[in-house]
């Protein structure tokens, strides 16, 4: 079965819809996980999802959407479709500091061979835009071919690599970082670490 346009109705997603957020983001992980282990969620993930979807809600740094599926039997609607925007700002090092991040895109498998992750795609880089963002960039992992696919079919190229090197097991952990651990942790630090620090005036999220 393949939804069409006429199914589905896509909106920002709203404090009240964060079990479907944390539903397709979950999915969305558990699918980059069987591509590399290495993408498994951490202890928590729901907290830090949480924190960064108030971060979002608060600041306006970031857009947040969600495919609702409309059935004709009068049953509620149901989530198949999510896409998360950030606000990126790099370290003062680099002269080309911000960009718009991204973060994630999944489509239930019913909604899959339609149009919803393209729609999802162009409302997200139209807000980026009127956000005064000169590019989007992502992260896609290197063995996800029907992403890439995608990604470039609709403009996307790729700009650098991540490169590994396993190591093997370890007799102990390397210590954490304690500004990070002391720093909410936003917008593209769902995929990578550059730490946010909440700032004067900004409200705490309440669980």
């Amino acid at each position: 079965m393949t939804l069409h346009a006429h199914n589905w109705t896509i909106t920002p997603a709203t404090p009240a819809d964060e079990w479907a957020v944390q539903r397709l983001f979950g999915a969305l992980h558990a699918y980059n996980t069987s591509l590399d282990s290495r993408f498994a969620l951490g202890d928590g993930w729901e907290h830090v999802l949480h924190e960064h979807l108030c971060h979002v809600a608060q600041t306006g740094l970031g857009l947040t959407l969600l495919a609702w599926h409309h059935g004709d039997d009068g049953s509620p609607p149901q989530p198949v479709g999510l896409l998360m925007m950030g606000a990126h700002t790099d370290t003062p090092l680099f002269k080309h500091r911000r960009w718009a991040e991204l973060l994630a895109i999944y489509i239930e498998p019913l909604a899959r061979g339609s149009s919803l992750a393209e729609d999802l795609v162009e409302l997200g880089a139209g807000w980026a835009h009127q956000q005064g963002y000169e590019r989007v960039q992502l992260y896609v992992t290197a063995s996800n071919e029907r992403a890439k696919r995608f990604y470039t079919h609709h403009g996307f190229q790729p700009v650098q690599e991540i490169w590994r090197r396993e190591l093997g097991a370890v007799a102990h952990h390397p210590p954490d970082d304690p500004a990070a651990e002391s720093h909410f942790a936003h917008g593209d630090d769902l995929l990578s670490v550059h730490p946010h620090q909440i700032h004067a005036g900004e409200e705490p999220c309440e669980s």
